[in-house]
């Protein structure tokens, strides 16, 4: 497997805009310019994406540079442009749940938020998240720039046949109510669309109640559960179109 990304920069912020798993066939490796050619139109997209995982935030480095420093103080300055991600972290989970079923295929990763960068989901920044997102479709300025933070929720078309909702369980509608409208129009136009959704939940909450609440458990989030999970989302992917799957 391979793994895409385009990386943006605004007021010392780092952003991943865009990113794509690519399954490769056996002995193969492809270029970032191929890639861009298998997204080239809506036709290519078609017929090379099979679906989209939605998860809450990139944390993520380019091939060649310091996982463990901040990228503007590593001189890389290819902004803009499709490059090469590590395969780390929660990556890894997909690369094994999936490797064997979507050979020559790509499946876009779709974020809530495309902010770069660990642990944003403390109460400080997720009440600047709220903010903006209240003010998105108006004429006002966001603190994060739009264009490069956020995507229009309410013309949101995912690619392929099924999303993988992985954005985690700390929506919360009473604390932030814009951020909630945000997810909850992303989940409901997917619905709409006829995709088939699939997820990981925690057997006790039951389906119904993740579906109502948005909470769709994510590799990593959680440290006790995490093994769990991971298991769960091999299993959901042992389907093909994935399936929904609780965990204990």
């Amino acid at each position: 497997m391979q793994y895409f990304g385009v990386i943006e920069t605004k007021y010392e912020e780092i952003f991943v805009t865009s990113s794509f798993l690519y399954f490769n066939k056996e002995d193969e490796t492809i270029s970032a310019k191929e890639l861009k050619d298998m997204i080239k139109t809506t036709k290519d997209r078609k017929k090379n994406i099979v679906g989209t995982i939605f998860l809450y935030n990139p944390v993520v480095t380019p091939v060649g540079f310091d996982s463990n420093k901040f990228l503007l103080d590593q001189e890389f300055d290819d902004f803009g442009n499709y490059i090469e991600l590590k395969q780390e972290n929660y990556i890894t989970t997909f690369k094994q749940a999936m490797k064997n079923s979507y050979e020559g295929k790509l499946v876009e990763i779709k974020n809530l938020f495309n902010l770069n960068e660990e642990h944003i989901d403390s109460a400080q920044l997720l009440t600047k998240f709220n903010s903006d997102l209240e003010t998105y479709n108006s004429s006002q300025n966001t603190e994060f720039e739009r264009e490069i933070m956020y995507f229009d929720a309410q013309t949101f078309i995912p690619s392929g046949k099924f999303v993988f909702f992985a954005w985690g369980e700390k929506i919360n509608s009473k604390e932030f109510p814009y951020i909630d409208s945000y997810a909850r129009t992303i989940y409901e136009r997917v619905v709409q669309m006829g995709k088939k959704v699939a997820f990981v939940y925690k057997k006790e909450k039951t389906k119904e109640w993740c579906e109502q609440y948005l909470q769709f458990a994510a590799i990593g989030q959680n440290a006790k559960y995490k093994a769990s999970i991971s298991s769960a989302v091999k299993a959901s992917f042992e389907h093909n179109p994935p399936i929904i799957v609780s965990y204990e």
